[in-house]
């Protein structure tokens, strides 16, 4: 508690940027009538309350929306899956750019509360966001000064609360940007060894990490990624079938994972006759 002001609601460590603030002003109704105050009008039963809305621009959609005019309108998640193209339609170093000008953005000009009736404390306990009790006071300019002044340091610790939050929340955008970026090859690229990609890199990390949903999600989705132009989707398809799916990865499994990787091997290479007969052994093993 500080200065004897008071949480009556909400949680000061994650400020919702609704405020309701009052005050109890302790003097009968007959000395408050004679009080020549425009603001004595708005006091009922002894309350004194003010509200503001300070809600801007106070998460990751918003700033995306005013910043970069990108709409967020789903998760992150799917924000993330609909995007074909991630380096072309977000760029790492760019959002880093801006969370370090964030604070330089524009000054900050406090906005004033309102003052507004209510008849019980019920009823402004009922409000929705954070109230705040000031205290009790004999004096009506007091009790002014203290909810007309508590919402400019209400807003000073919501608005550092915000820009914490929207900078982590990059942070991890950033993060996740660039965990999914495409690799750097991929099976169309020109020269490249399709067979010693997937079984030196891709199937390695996927059975590595097969026991951990999450992290196995991540693997299957750049061994797709990498697989994009390939024309036989079931040959893919069976290779993250048999390391999710088997309980037990016996050897007539792991001598799948490397005919499924010699034949997209030789799709790659067009050499169509070592396909057919890879095509044969594999459906000889699989009815074994």
């Amino acid at each position: 508690m500080l200065l004897n002001i008071e949480q009556k609601k909400g949680n000061p460590d994650n400020l919702d940027g609704r405020l309701t603030v009052y005050a109890i002003v302790d003097l009968d109704t007959g000395d408050l009538i004679s009080i020549k105050n425009p603001i004595a009008s708005m006091v009922y039963n002894n309350f004194l309350v003010a509200q503001g809305n300070y809600k801007e621009q106070n998460n990751l959609r918003d700033f995306l929306k005013s910043e970069m005019n990108i709409s967020l309108e789903d998760g992150l998640e799917d924000f993330l899956d609909k995007l074909g193209g991630l380096e072309a339609a977000l760029d790492p170093q760019k959002l880093r750019d801006k969370i370090e000008n964030m604070d330089d953005l524009e000054e900050f000009i406090p906005t004033p509360a309102k003052i507004v009736p209510f008849n019980s404390e019920t009823e402004i306990l009922n409000q929705e966001g954070d109230v705040f009790f000031t205290g009790k006071f004999k004096n009506l300019g007091n009790a002014i000064l203290s909810v007309n002044s508590f919402p400019i340091l209400y807003q000073s610790r919501f608005r550092e609360q915000e820009i914490d939050r929207v900078k982590k929340e990059i942070e991890l955008l950033i993060s996740q940007i660039e965990k999914s970026a495409p690799p750097e090859a991929s099976y169309s690229t020109p020269g490249i060894n399709v067979e010693d990609k997937i079984m030196k890199e891709f199937i390695p990390n996927m059975l590595y990490c097969r026991k951990d949903p999450r992290v196995f999600s991540d693997a299957q989705k750049q061994f797709k990624v990498f697989m994009m132009g390939y024309k036989f989707k079931d040959d893919v398809d069976a290779i993250v079938s048999i390391i999710a799916d088997q309980e037990e990865l016996t050897a007539k499994y792991f001598k799948l994972l490397e005919l499924y990787a010699k034949k997209i091997s030789e799709v790659h290479n067009e050499n169509y006759g070592e396909v057919e007969k890879l095509r044969k052994e594999i459906d000889q093993i699989k009815t074994d």
